[in-house]
């Protein structure tokens, strides 16, 4: 657990308006949301102060779509997002912390694996002058073998790699209101919240839980999406790859010069044996210099996205919000390229 020492001064809240937001990013739960809209309303009542449930839809192609207009219906509390294909679960949590209108910003997953009761100690935190609230997982038990495994090494890497330490951290968090207006400046293509969120700063803790079990259906979380947000993680945050790439080859350069010379000085005494391993040392050294070429093709590639300035996501439509609330803050920065929230119009956001 990481904690820094707490201020003595409450956060600041408006209490005539809303209070907390609950940003749920969405793809293919239609199983799960009836259940968690039922778990989060409960956990939000006994706060006792104005909420909001924001659901994003990632492009689900489930029925996720239709039970968000019901559920909006029924609870003029409910607000949804409808992305306009699937951007990933980080671009999609963007958007939600883009839209919300809360004091206190409260993301959690929609297959219930991020327990809505804990809500209340999330709450309590912030209550106590912290300005960020993270999650760290203790018990994985309800994740597959492959899950934690992977996990595990992900975490390591990142922690070696760019010196930040994100734990065992999850994507279920609370963000003050100042923090999320920081987050918000943050508008880089390949989104790593767990790291972004520990860069900005503020006054952190951390609050460990354990994994629920899904409340219906099946992980849409692919390895292709695991190695998207892995690579934006480990590139990301650090140029140490690329460092330890340089150390590599140095360290097999000085090798190679060294068994080079012993091989002409030996060859007419050991014959080839000594040239083809020459020949298969510089094979070697081949192989490390494309390595090196792809890895640094890799940060160039995510310098040539940046430089494209395409937006994070697009929003197909929005529902439950008024015009002057939907529009995030960075929208001001930039009118030409923003839209107000309308259901049925396309946005773009940067």
């Amino acid at each position: 657990m990481n904690a820094a020492a707490p201020s003595s001064e409450q956060p600041t809240r408006d209490v005539t308006g809303v209070v907390f937001s609950f940003v749920v990013p969405v793809y293919n739960e239609a199983e799960s949301l009836p259940r968690l809209h039922n778990l989060l309303r409960a956990e939000a009542d006994r706060l006792g102060e104005p909420y909001e449930i924001l659901f994003v839809n990632d492009g689900s192609t489930d029925a996720s779509l239709e039970i968000m207009q019901r559920l909006h219906a029924e609870d003029d509390r409910v607000k949804y997002l409808d992305l306009s294909r699937n951007f990933g679960h980080q671009e999609a949590l963007t958007a939600g912390y883009d839209h919300a209108a809360g004091q206190a910003v409260i993301s959690l997953d929609a297959d219930g694996q991020h327990p809505p009761a804990m809500i209340g100690e999330l709450v309590g935190r912030w209550r106590q002058g912290y300005e960020v609230v993270y999650t760290i997982k203790v018990s994985t038990r309800h994740l597959g073998r492959w899950k934690r495994w992977t996990g595990a090494l992900f975490y390591r890497a990142v922690t070696f790699l760019s010196g930040m330490d994100v734990g065992d951290q999850a994507d279920f968090r609370l963000l003050d209101r100042k923090v999320v207006e920081a987050l918000r400046r943050a508008r880089e293509k390949a989104r790593f919240l767990r790291g972004l969120v520990r860069w900005i700063g503020f006054r952190q803790i951390g609050v460990e839980y354990e994994v629920a079990e899904r409340i219906g259906g099946a992980s849409g979380y692919t390895l292709g999406k695991m190695m998207k947000t892995g690579a934006a993680g480990l590139l990301g945050f650090s140029v140490m790859p690329l460092r330890l790439i340089l150390l590599a080859g140095a360290a097999l350069l000085s090798v190679a010069v060294v068994y080079a010379v012993a091989a002409l000085i030996c060859w007419p005494i050991l014959g080839a044996s000594l040239a083809w391993n020459l020949v298969m040392l510089v094979v070697g050294l081949v192989g490390l210099q494309l390595s090196g070429l792809g890895l640094l093709g890799e940060y160039v590639g995510r310098v040539y996205e940046e430089a494209k300035n395409r937006p994070i996501y697009v929003v197909r439509a929005a529902c439950g919000f008024e015009s002057a609330e939907a529009a995030p803050a960075h929208q001001a920065e930039a009118p030409a390229r923003t839209r107000p929230s309308e259901p049925g119009r396309i946005r773009l956001f940067t």
